[in-house]
């Protein structure tokens, strides 16, 4: 082992070059003066798109908004008068989305299936 030690001990490692420390330090320094403005065209064109990109979104979204809150309405109402018809507690609200899901799930084999008030019969052919 004393061997390799003088070996090594013959060897030291070299430092950096010294041209490689002034390149650090020149980039590592605030950027002193003002950017051209074409620099700036970048990140303002994405803030545009952006900008762009969610007021398209929010329309859209309300429009799906608006096209399915009358359905929901519609649903939640014939739930309700599923739950009341079937005593009205907590078993038959349960009991009457379960029907619902499989009038839904029926008519979208069968078409659009009505959905009649108490006491009226479906008549489907």
């Amino acid at each position: 082992m004393d061997e390799f030690d003088q070996l090594l001990r013959r060897y030291r490692p070299s430092g950096p070059p010294e041209e490689l420390r002034d390149r650090v330090l020149e980039a590592g320094r605030p950027f002193q003066g003002r950017r051209p403005a074409w620099e700036w065209a970048y990140p303002f064109a994405a803030a545009v798109a952006a900008l762009i990109f969610y007021a398209l979104t929010d329309s859209v979204e309300r429009r799906v908004i608006s096209a399915t809150s009358y359905a929901d309405l519609e649903r939640e109402a014939a739930v309700v008068r599923i739950t009341v018809e079937l005593g009205g507690d907590d078993v038959a609200r349960l009991q009457a989305e379960h029907l619902m899901r499989v009038i839904e799930s029926t008519s979208r084999l069968d078409g659009p299936a009505p959905i009649a008030a108490s006491g009226e019969e479906i008549n489907r052919e």
